[in-house]
């Protein structure tokens, strides 16, 4: 059982991240229209995929981070911690963010269009809005790394936080990071409880609860719409109609937290009752960030550049998903081998 226990984060993971790779060559897999036009934002599969994914992966990292936190008892420790995980964080942003600006100027120049006039400033402003999920991740690490060894897991903290975030702007992708930040949190604390009472949580991981989990997601699903969506509707309540969207806001919050549930309790009981490795899902999922950094760039530059149906086919997005799981895993695969470009996909030796 304990073994299980501790393989179940990275089958989660390669569970997640292949929804991550499905739901983007929904996006940009489907014909340039499709994409254009933002078609995929009234795809149902993308739709389904897009209600709990993202917080599924979220609650994995929060899960993971407890005992990370945990075991840095010291003070030394704790500034190793933090210093580890914000270069594995923010390294890919910067470089990659470096690497494409690069690609634009000597683009523009080969061209003879006008560069930018503010260099540093595009580079960085372009940084700020680079895969956000990452950028959700260290903000998410830094709010709990400060309650827990400075306020010492102040709950009201939590609260004030909680409280301010729907009157903050969404700009520069804080929108999305403050959907993700509840789903850090819950599962940073969760892991603390199964920690502490792990017959009790043992007892949920049942047949019975994963099929209620999922009968209240699928009721919860059929009233998804694009409007639940973080990107079309955002998440502050300031200069909106505030009933609205703090409906809104809650029931995504809600169905996030009642999908990734699901999942868990169903993965969760998957490896509890059929002895088998999972060993593609566990490879997925060990390689996780290099695949989310790496199937972004091959989708935009490769696959779109190959696709040219205006007729969306989820067997075709099946297929491209198949193939850019598998180039991204073994390219990330390969980089983390090489000591410097292994930063590219959040490789950090300290």
């Amino acid at each position: 059982m304990k073994e299980e226990r501790e393989r179940l984060p990275d089958i989660l993971r390669g569970f997640a991240i292949i929804l991550v790779v499905l739901g983007h060559c929904i996006q940009e897999g489907s014909g340039e229209r499709f994409s254009a036009e933002t078609l995929y934002f009234y795809d149902r599969l993308y739709q389904f995929i897009y209600s709990f994914h993202m917080p599924l992966f979220m609650m994995i990292s929060g899960y993971l981070s407890w005992g990370s936190m945990r075991r840095a008892d010291t003070k030394e420790k704790r500034i190793r911690l933090l210093k580890k995980r914000v270069a594995t964080l923010l390294s890919p942003i910067f470089l990659w963010t470096a690497i494409d600006y690069v690609r634009v100027l000597i683009t523009n120049y080969i061209r003879g269009d006008e560069q930018p006039q503010a260099i540093v400033f595009v580079y960085f402003y372009n940084a700020f809005n680079n895969l956000w999920f990452l950028w959700a991740v260290f903000w998410s690490f830094i709010i709990v790394y400060v309650t827990y060894y400075f306020f010492k897991n102040s709950v009201f903290m939590y609260v004030v936080v909680f409280v301010l975030l729907f009157f903050i702007p969404d700009g520069l992708g804080l929108g999305a990071y403050k959907y993700m930040l509840p789903y850090f949190v819950v599962s940073f604390y969760g892991h603390k409880y199964i920690e502490e009472h792990r017959k009790q949580a043992d007892k949920f991981v049942k047949p019975w609860a994963a099929v209620v989990a999922g009968v209240i997601f699928g009721v919860m699903f059929l009233f998804f719409d694009e409007n639940a969506l973080i990107y079309l509707t955002g998440y502050k309540l300031v200069g909106k109609d505030a009933s609205r969207q703090l409906l809104i806001d809650f029931y995504r919050m809600i169905i996030g937290f009642v999908g990734s549930g699901f999942f868990i309790l169903l993965w969760g009981c998957i490896s509890k009752y059929f002895k088998r490795d999972w060993k593609v899902l566990r490879a997925l999922g060990t390689e996780s960030m290099g695949i989310y950094i790496l199937s972004g760039y091959l989708l935009v530059f490769v696959v779109q550049k190959l696709v040219v149906t205006d007729n969306p086919s989820y067997l075709l997005n099946m297929v491209e998903a198949v193939a850019v799981l598998a180039v991204s895993w073994g390219i990330s695969r390969l980089l983390k081998k090489i000591r410097w470009l292994g930063l590219l996909v959040g490789k950090v030796q300290m």
